[in-house]
């Protein structure tokens, strides 16, 4: 009998190894199919809105549930059906931009936001991605640019002017939030300021050391796991969860077992129960190697 009855997984820097190709590798897919044909759930759980999970996921009969949003949204993975969807609420979403805009002052802040299914970026955002993109072409580095490479793929990205524009005309809440910065001290003034304005309360995820995720307050992947399980009838002691980013710490917070990835940040390694090789090395495929006798 196996393990486990249910393996969520992140997707950037824990199947994915690099934001350029956006694929499973032969082992990890290989792994992930014999775990499902042995009785298994599979659950993505990502960051990104359905939308933008990527043709190659999305072709992947073996997955059966998509946690989305940071956990904001579950899905069936075949039929579309939502069995959770927590937004935070229009207004609150607006109060809290514009009190995170008021304490950068002139500082540059960035902004996505995440509704429907769909991704929508900030045209600075997108600009200086592609700026950077072509930076690093001049050096001789891998260039990557990953509106143009989601967009290339059929993914749902919309690129908008102004993001509360953009909210004002959406007819309900918003999944997630996420801004980036261009120092960690703006990016702290902005936390203070998301901690202190007079909304709905906020989950806010630090996944780097200029950017930040905010969800509604309780919404993260533990959670939604959380959720999924009990739809299922499944005893969440016996879900695996892998991830590597801020936006996984909350795995940590759950029932689960929460491995983390070799390439993830120290603070979440810290926080795990165990640690599996890195997303180079196939680490979701060598763990579950060793766990399941896959």
């Amino acid at each position: 009998m196996p393990n486990f009855d249910i393996i969520a997984f992140d997707l950037d820097g824990t199947i994915y190894a690099s934001p350029v190709h956006p694929v499973m590798s032969p082992r990890v897919e290989a792994t992930l199919r014999a775990a499902h044909d042995a009785g298994i759930v599979t659950a993505v759980a990502s960051g990104r809105p359905t939308g933008v999970l990527g043709s190659h996921v999305k072709n992947l009969d073996f997955i059966d549930w998509h946690i989305t949003v940071n956990g904001a949204m579950v899905s069936d993975a075949r039929t579309g059906d939502i069995i959770s969807e927590r937004p935070i609420p229009k207004d609150s979403a607006i109060a809290a931009i514009e009190a995170v805009k008021q304490a950068c002052g002139d500082a540059y802040n960035g902004w996505n936001l995440f509704a429907y299914g769909a991704a929508h970026f900030e045209r600075i955002v997108v600009e200086r991605s592609r700026q950077a993109a072509e930076r690093a072409a001049a050096l001789g580095r891998e260039s990557f640019s990953f509106v143009d490479s989601a967009l290339a793929d059929g993914s749902d990205i919309r690129i908008m002017d102004s993001i509360l524009d953009a909210i004002d005309v959406l007819p309900g809440g918003i999944d997630k939030l996420s801004v980036r910065f261009d120092s960690k001290d703006i990016l702290d003034q902005a936390c203070t300021a998301l901690n202190t304005y007079e909304g709905a309360p906020l989950e806010i995820a630090h996944v780097g050391p200029k950017e930040v995720e905010i969800t509604l307050a309780g919404v993260g992947k533990g959670s939604a796991l959380a959720q999924l399980c009990e739809h299922l009838d499944i005893d969440e002691r016996r879900s695996v969860a892998f991830g590597d980013s801020g936006n996984d710490v909350t795995f940590a917070q759950s029932a689960c077992t929460f491995v983390a990835m070799g390439n993830a940040t120290p603070e979440v390694k810290e926080i795990a129960d165990d640690i599996a090789p890195s997303v180079k090395e196939d680490g979701v495929a060598v763990w579950l190697e060793q766990h399941l006798g896959l």
